[in-house]
């Protein structure tokens, strides 16, 4: 039968069936369609490290570099044994971590600033070392965002390596939570190789890149001087995702917050971002805010509350000024949000999710009252309000607030959803009716809804019992925290 005859909807459903197969380039050569479909289906969604880059590149100069719509690139740090785990990294090692994640920086920008690339890609930047799963920490994943490529884990334990079964040390937590940084300092502070500066002049800028991923399952800490300049190299950017880790040193997290005040959130005032997603993780299984002080560093931690910077919330609440979409969880509170300049509007703001610690189970009613009554009042700011959602989840507890509106069917309801007892009523009803009343959407819908999981054993569960609408970090990174919870409670 010639090919040429089928309808084309049976031509598109061979082809989606050969794709679910592992070798569909060898059928490119049946015709030049095929061939363009088939390379269409094949660069869509690659996963690369920096030793992929060269080989890339021999391949894309025969073809168009648009074809790629997704990189999972993965920057491998060097390996280490049982004799390194409990330790912190040595100098050598922070050098060789810094010159590793230079190149793998500099490598596949220079690759995709190339003119022939022009569109709509999503870099997805993983910083790991094969290690780091084969020591305490054996649940680590890492993993593409694209199902379809979960094949392609990387880290997982190897069976040659004994895993050890007492819990980390604060040594074993800061080897692979630790920072890393673009500058080589002495032991007189001077800088020893190429300076960051040096670094950044080098790196081309990258038109192609309209959506950025910075996910969990990189433990190590970005500093966000380096996000900064990072994401002045990405001029059309319009998606970011940030998923930092919590430090739980009072002096390092006071620090951090201040670069992310004074460097990060100015950076994107004006742009072209239109969404920012931004989730701070934790884990309570190896938190170091649970411990007391380091006698190796002589740090102080934290208790295991987050606690948040007023300034940050604000340098935060006016980057987003110009947003259509925002969601933080953890790193600020709608509590502080909803304080900053009583005169901002946020014109374009069509979804926002905050995490607030008053949705507490065992915390005064008036106060959860409070924070949703003047959710209401920043609503008001917000002339193109979709959703918002006001949240909290940990081990034992999930609370959600969601305000919905449909102004084409002039529809508005709240919903409270939790796994302790709340209900919307009094001074929070008259508050969001006000807001439909001002959206001319009639009669507010209200519902109240009890949960009843049997356990909660951390955040990511709570996001996945709670049903959130607005994506609140990757979906695969919300499931790698609910399965690491899972494996861990079974040790």
């Amino acid at each position: 039968m010639d090919r040429t005859s089928l309808p084309s909807e049976i031509e598109v459903m061979i082809l989606e069936h050969l794709a679910s197969g592992n070798n569909i380039a060898q059928y490119a050569t049946v015709c030049r369609e095929w061939q363009t479909a088939i390379e269409q289906l094949n660069f869509h969604s690659l996963g690369l490290t920096a030793q992929d880059v060269p080989t890339l590149n021999n391949i894309m100069a025969k073809r168009n570099l648009s074809l790629i719509k997704y990189i999972w690139y993965s920057i491998e740090l060097q390996s280490y044994d049982c004799s390194d785990c409990n330790h912190y990294e040595s100098e050598d090692e922070h050098r060789a971590t810094a010159v590793a994640i230079k190149d793998g920086i500099r490598t596949m920008f220079q690759t995709l600033s190339k003119p022939s690339h022009s569109g709509d890609m999503t870099l997805d930047l993983s910083i790991y070392s094969p290690s780091d799963a084969e020591h305490y920490f054996k649940y680590i994943r890492f993993e593409p965002t694209n199902a379809l490529n979960r094949n392609r884990m990387r880290g997982q334990a190897s069976h040659h390596v004994p895993v050890h079964s007492t819990p980390p040390s604060l040594r074993a937590v800061d080897r692979i939570f630790g920072g890393f940084f673009f500058t080589d300092l002495d032991a007189s502070g001077n800088e020893t190789s190429e300076s960051g500066e040096e670094f950044w002049a080098s790196v081309p800028q990258v038109s192609c890149v309209t959506r950025l991923l910075l996910r969990r399952q990189t433990r190590r800490r970005w500093d966000p001087i380096a996000i900064s300049r990072l994401l002045a190299h990405l001029p059309n950017l319009e998606d970011l995702v940030i998923e930092p880790w919590s430090t739980g040193v009072n002096e390092i997290e006071m620090d951090t917050d201040k670069r992310w005040t004074d460097l990060v959130f100015p950076s994107l005032i004006p742009n072209n971002l239109k969404r920012m997603t931004i989730f701070e993780d934790f884990s309570e299984a190896y938190d170091p805010r649970n411990r007391q002080v380091d006698i190796f560093s002589g740090y102080q931690y934290t208790r295991a509350i987050r606690i948040v910077s007023a300034q940050l919330t604000r340098a935060l609440a006016e980057a987003s000024l110009g947003l259509q979409h925002l969601s933080v969880a953890f790193m600020t509170d709608a509590r502080l949000f909803w304080s900053v300049r009583r005169d901002w509007v946020w014109e374009h703001l069509q979804t926002l999710a905050l995490t607030s610690q008053d949705l507490k189970p065992h915390n005064d009613p008036r106060n959860i009252e409070h924070v949703l009554y003047s959710a209401a009042g920043a609503a008001k700011k917000m002339p193109k309000l979709q959703t918002m959602e006001l949240w909290n989840g940990g081990k034992g507890h999930a609370a959600l607030f969601r305000y919905n509106i449909d102004r084409g069917r002039r529809q508005a309801k709240i919903v409270w959803r939790a796994n302790w007892h709340f209900e919307l009523q009094g001074l929070v009803v008259k508050g969001w009716q006000d807001v439909a009343d001002a959206n001319d959407v009639g009669r507010l819908k209200i519902e109240n809804e009890l949960l009843t999981p049997s356990q909660i054993r951390s955040h990511g569960e709570a996001i996945l019992i709670l049903e959130l609408e607005i994506e609140v970090a990757c979906p695969v990174s919300i499931q790698q925290i609910h399965k690491e919870h899972e494996e861990m409670e079974r040790q």
